[in-house]
């Protein structure tokens, strides 16, 4: 089709100014993937990418898998997001929600080094950090990082879903990863796993001076498996996961979740608050990356990797980006420019 030609072009060129070595894009309606485009290598001089090689979803773990099984969990009676973290995790305060938690308006700080002792310090790339538990993690949060009471600023929070998996694990009575497996087995998403390198995985874009690990040091830390990051997936599946989302939940006839989880997706739960936070997700043109034509009704999500998810319920469409963009660097930013770019394109275009 000459409409794919441009799209194409634009991401051969973001390629070549080294916005990454891999990138991966599609457009979804409820009715099926309009197109697919993998331009790229792995890593430079690696092997050509496909729609079927894995990128490191980073922070989308939060919203293809955490959110999902929250909201799952809620629809089978196991929890109400409006429990108190303490009804299963001790000693945490009574106005820090499971709600709180999924908007990002808990209280709790931003980022610590969960793998350090104590955790604090600045980001930094390392090769390789000590392991931790669960329980070690949710012990140092709650030591260390309650700064303010809930629901008085919306600050992103990636332990904010390391204790939803704590509580994940506690009302099912399983792991983590089988929580995972079984969910995405049921999804037909059987290129979204963790921990890849211990799987059949063929093709995988590398990273930040890795290949196949996560990339999120507190992720590698607790193992790989993660409720904040460590997932990784394809093109083909992501657009899956964004297809069952337009699709208030269904998926090939089958019912992975209700409209009711969806609607709680799509619905701004922090009133005046900025950015305007749903479920899990972002609100409309909040989201850094929304196309400038997009409505209101859409929600979109990103992984500090170089991947987003955005969804336009107006539109009846979703745009799936991959890259590995930390490949050049944590430092390395212009992919933030790309997502909007490349899809405004995709709405002059398509929508």
């Amino acid at each position: 089709m000459d409409r794919i030609k441009g799209i194409k072009a634009l991401v051969q060129s973001a390629i070549k100014e080294k916005v990454a070595t891999a990138v991966a894009v599609s457009l979804v309606k409820k009715d099926g993937t309009v197109f697919e485009i993998a331009e790229g290598k792995e890593e430079e001089g690696g092997k050509n990418i496909t729609t079927h090689t894995l990128f490191d979803l980073a922070s989308l773990t939060k919203v293809v898998f955490t959110t999902p099984i929250v909201l799952r969990f809620a629809e089978r009676g196991l929890l109400s997001i409006r429990d108190p973290l303490n009804l299963y995790l001790e000693n945490f305060p009574p106005e820090i929600t499971l709600e709180v938690l999924l908007t990002h308006t808990s209280g709790i700080t931003a980022w610590l080094p969960l793998y350090k002792n104590p955790p604090v310090g600045v980001p930094q790339h390392l090769d390789k950090v000590p392991r931790i538990t669960l329980s070690e993690a949710v012990r140092k949060i709650r030591e260390f990082g309650i700064v303010r009471k809930p629901f008085e600023k919306v600050e992103y929070s990636c332990m904010n879903y390391i204790l939803l998996g704590a509580v994940m694990e506690k009302v099912s009575g399983k792991k983590l990863e089988q929580i995972a497996s079984e969910f995405f087995a049921e999804a037909g998403m059987r290129e979204t796993m963790f921990n890849p390198l211990k799987g059949s995985a063929k093709s995988i874009a590398a990273t930040e001076n890795i290949k196949g690990l996560v990339h999120d040091e507190n992720a590698r830390a607790l193992g790989g498996v993660s409720t904040n990051a460590g997932l990784f997936s394809s093109l083909k599946d992501a657009s899956l996961f964004a297809k069952m989302l337009l699709s208030e939940g269904t998926l090939s006839g089958r019912r992975i979740l209700s409209r009711h989880s969806i609607s709680l997706m799509r619905s701004a739960r922090t009133g005046n608050l900025s950015p305007g936070r749903t479920v899990g997700w972002i609100s409309g043109l909040d989201f850094s990356g929304a196309p400038d034509f997009a409505s209101q009704n859409s929600i979109g999500h990103s992984g500090f990797t170089g991947t987003s998810i955005f969804i336009d319920f107006d539109a009846d469409a979703a745009i799936v980006i991959l890259t590995n963009r930390v490949y050049y660097g944590r430092d390395n930013k212009k992919h933030i420019r790309l997502r909007r770019t490349l899809s405004n394109a995709i709405y002059g275009e398509f929508l």
